[in-house]
């Protein structure tokens, strides 16, 4: 573990130090890992990259205070989430539930191409309704517990299991759609 976690020491001391080819290299290594998250908290690739570019403006601020008590890719995310949360929370976000028809998937004998399927998916998770998919997003991508999102969104633990439901419910109607289409 400890060699992961000073993977790109040098980096880091050098960006510290205010060098740019550092700095460079490192948003080259995570900026599109960051992005993605941005997309999938987001919903829009303006926001995203917006967000992004946020982001790294505040890692490069505050690279002094990183210690290396975890990867830097861990640190960075965890700046990722919390800023899109804080970009969600200037702008209302809907937590309707109107009825939706329960979806059944049978999954086909044939297997599916994996990458196809994840891509159908990204799609898919973009359509959802903002609410569905910022609370699947933290809950499936980003490991946080029910309690955890409720605190950051400031709404209910019920509120945010519904969501999750709803969004799994989503999901698996829409992608289901766009295999047999």
């Amino acid at each position: 573990m400890k060699e992961i976690v000073h993977m790109h020491r040098d980096l880091i001391e050098a960006a510290k130090k205010g060098e740019r080819y550092a700095q460079k290299s490192l948003f080259d290594l995570y900026s599109k890992a960051l992005y993605n998250i941005g997309m999938r908290m987001l919903g829009n690739a303006d926001d995203a990259a917006d967000v992004t570019q946020e982001v790294f403006l505040e890692i490069f601020k505050k690279l002094d205070s990183f210690e290396y008590k975890s990867t830097f890719g861990a640190w960075a995310k965890k700046i990722m989430v919390n800023r899109s949360i804080n970009h969600l929370q200037r702008r209302p976000m809907h937590y309707d539930l109107p009825e939706v028809e329960k979806a059944h998937f049978e999954p086909e004998d044939d297997q599916e191409d994996v990458a196809a399927l994840m891509m159908q998916l990204n799609t898919s998770l973009l359509e959802l309704p903002e609410g569905c998919r910022v609370v699947f997003t933290l809950y499936y991508f980003e490991g946080l517990r029910h309690e955890e999102i409720a605190s950051h969104l400031n709404i209910s633990t019920s509120t945010t299991k519904s969501q999750l439901s709803r969004a799994k419910q989503l999901l698996r109607a829409s992608i289901k759609q766009k295999i047999e289409a």
